[in-house]
């Protein structure tokens, strides 16, 4: 299903006419909110300055309950003085077509899998996943597989794919396909740390608490 945002009259009457930011349009839509602003470029719409209309959820500080650090203060001018002359420096990245990897987006990136990114963020929001979920979660005992914790908080457990999710359509949803990581122990799978390639492609046995030092 074609998401709403690849529309451009939907983008431009959420983000121009209703005031939506791209956070909001984000929420709604499914997508990470640099993604909304790319289409907005891609589809010719001005956009407003950054952080314009960052209020309630959308600006960390402006959370109930969050006070800034620097409220009531100001830089000294020597201070200002550091910072702007900072500023004025050339930064050492390139920018548009100097960046030889300006405007290779999809296939033409060579980070691109398999289009499945944006079909894996609405099917995550589902019911059927969060029911495969707590399957996964309940036949592990809500036990990370690798070191064996417990649950600890909000996601602080994760249904981990053996075979990844791109290019394994028909293993996205089984079972068997699936375990109980915690989010350490998740991270650890997936990182260049893991030589051996533990807990990906194939079942495994438990990894030893010491694997990840």
């Amino acid at each position: 299903m074609k998401s709403p945002h690849l529309d451009p009259v939907w983008l431009r009457q959420k983000y121009e006419v209703e005031g939506l930011s791209t956070y909001e349009i984000g929420a709604i839509v499914g997508r990470d909110p640099k993604r909304v602003y790319a289409k907005l470029r891609d589809f010719g719409i001005p956009t407003r300055p950054r952080g314009a209309n960052l209020a309630g959820k959308d600006n960390y500080m402006r959370r109930p309950g969050v006070r800034n650090p620097f409220a009531g203060k100001s830089h000294s001018a020597k201070t200002k003085a550091v910072l702007s002359a900072k500023a004025s420096v050339e930064k050492p990245y390139l920018r548009g077509a100097a960046n030889g990897m300006s405007g290779r987006v999809g296939a033409a990136n060579p980070n691109y899998r398999d289009g499945s990114a944006p079909e894996r963020q609405r099917l995550y929001a589902s019911s059927r996943w969060k029911d495969i979920q707590r399957a996964v979660y309940a036949r592990d005992k809500y036990r990370c597989v690798a070191c064996g914790a417990g649950k600890s908080g909000p996601r602080s457990l994760h249904a981990h794919h053996i075979r990844p999710w791109a290019g394994n359509e028909s293993l996205r949803f089984d079972l068997s396909n699936l375990l109980t990581l915690c989010r350490p122990c998740h991270h650890w799978v997936h990182s260049k740390a893991n030589v051996d390639g533990l807990y990906l492609h194939h079942s495994t046995p438990a990894l030893a608490s010491s694997a990840r030092t």
